[in-house]
């Protein structure tokens, strides 16, 4: 009797002891929603070559940064550097990898068609979504373009702000929206649904700067460093010039 407990006890520290390893084996990154889709060909590309599990989140910065603070599980979250840098406050990041810089344009919808920026204060354009100029780093810029052309007054009355970028998207492909500021990852991520986009001149916005953060805690950590210089790797690059980072 005493050998059978004995035995089960064995058993389950051999299955508690794997299911720990397994869990280490985890990698969770999260991300602005902007980047969904050179995020997941990243990490897919990464799981392809390592063997590595990895799971991704997707939303509002800010939302992600709660997420990762409440978590605890979260190692790396990738977006704008200032916006980043101002989480501190709530979540710490212990260093940053350079992904790429963010391009802001303006999409229109199927159906119209829009040769400049000075398009959008005519009756080309009677409705402007963007992400909330609060919240995302592409409604930020938004915003400065607008006050930078003097455009703010002009367009207020057909103005709509919404949480992310791809939710401005989807109103561009809906036809709900005529135009929208959005970055160049999504448009070239929906080219062939929308009718266009012209890219914004930087001069109208403050740079975008794109890293990796590294939660505080992670960086020691074998999953956590594998990403990290994968994210430095010729396929990483290759992945984020292809999706207009």
């Amino acid at each position: 009797m005493k050998k059978m407990v004995k035995n089960k006890i064995i058993a389950l520290l051999i299955i508690t002891a794997c299911a720990v390893q397994l869990s280490a084996q985890k990698l969770v990154i999260a991300s602005g929603a902007g980047y969904k889709k050179p995020v997941t060909e990243i990490i897919n590309a990464f799981k392809g070559e390592t063997g590595m599990q990895v799971d991704a989140i997707f939303g509002n910065l800010q939302m992600v940064a709660t997420q990762a603070k409440e978590s605890g599980e979260v190692a790396c979250v990738i977006g704008d550097k200032k916006f980043l840098e101002k989480l501190k406050s709530s979540i710490n990041f212990t260093d940053y990898t350079p992904l790429g810089k963010g391009i802001l344009v303006l999409a229109y919808r199927k159906g119209i068609s829009i040769n400049k920026l000075e398009d959008i204060i005519t009756d080309k354009v009677k409705s402007l979504f963007m992400p909330q100029d609060g919240k995302a780093i592409y409604g930020i810029a938004g915003k400065e373009t607008l006050e930078n052309l003097r455009y703010m007054d002009k367009v207020s009355g057909k103005l709509t702000q919404v949480a992310t970028v791809p939710q401005v998207g989807t109103y561009l492909l809906t036809g709900e929206a005529d135009a929208g500021f959005i970055n160049l990852t999504e448009a070239l991520a929906d080219k062939e649904r929308l009718g266009g986009y012209i890219i914004v001149p930087q001069k109208y916005y403050k740079p975008i700067e794109i890293v990796a953060g590294t939660v505080s805690g992670f960086g020691i950590n074998e999953q956590t460093i594998k990403f990290l210089d994968y994210l430095k790797s010729e396929k990483t690059k290759s992945i984020v010039k292809a999706n207009g980072l």
